[in-house]
């Protein structure tokens, strides 16, 4: 069961907002940071007092980078292992397919999610979901988080697959937050690798992953007592 280190890991930030919908459906974070070796504020949807009176808004997403380019064959099963730190307030978490720059993070980022929507509506809907919903919330080891097999086939496909860890309740399905939601999440660039985040995934099977005279793969044992696994080609296709 191979281990993946992140590429790139980090968070954006919209911070300090007038309004739950200046905060939630930005376009751009007030500040950024890949260089962060853990926060309590990782994942983040608050309201509190403004200096002066009345509510400051703040959304935090963490976003999370691993090279796939490695895996041509669909995983078994693949699991994303974040350890948690200080706060679960959060308490309901997504991990959702994101589409930032490779490498890189920016505050540019803040909505950089497929299929999201700066319209103040439900992205539940929207977005490409990689996992259930995340409850609980551990702040004193790891979150094993499983992946979908929308997340398996992107880990089979591309070069590199882009996770957010989002708030469900608040962020996600746009509610407004009457208090401080937060989760704390330990990046790679804390000290040691006992606490980075990784990318745990059981490798699939080779074989011929194609319908044949209309029966789907996924039915198909072998073809003339020969296992799947061990077919790459049909009479030479």
């Amino acid at each position: 069961m191979p281990d993946l280190a992140p590429t790139m890991d980090g968070l954006v930030s919209n911070a300090n907002q007038s309004s739950w919908a200046n905060a939630r459906d930005a376009t751009s974070g007030t500040g950024f940071s890949t260089a962060t070796s853990r926060t309590p504020f990782a994942v983040r949807a608050s309201r509190t007092i403004a200096r002066g009176g009345g509510y400051a808004y703040s959304v935090t997403r963490s976003f999370f980078e691993f090279d796939t380019s490695g895996i041509s064959v669909t995983p078994s099963d693949a699991t994303l292992k974040i350890y948690g730190y200080v706060f679960n307030s959060a308490a309901k978490l997504f991990i959702v397919k994101a589409n930032f720059s490779d490498g890189a993070l920016a505050n540019g980022d803040f909505d950089a999610m497929v299929g999201w929507s700066n319209s103040g509506v439900n992205n539940l809907s929207n977005v490409t979901q990689y996992s259930a919903e995340i409850t609980p919330w551990s702040t004193s080891g790891y979150n094993d988080i499983t992946l979908n097999s929308t997340a398996l086939a992107d880990m089979r496909d591309d070069d590199l697959v882009k996770f957010c860890l989002i708030q469900s309740t608040m962020d996600l399905q746009n509610q407004s937050p009457t208090g401080e939601l937060a989760a704390g999440v330990h990046f790679q660039e804390h000290t040691g690798t006992s606490s980075d985040p990784i990318l745990n995934y059981t490798a699939g099977a080779a074989g011929y992953g194609n319908a044949v005279l209309g029966v789907a793969s996924a039915n198909i044992g072998g073809i003339n007592g020969v296992a799947t696994a061990n077919i790459e080609k049909v009479i030479g296709v």
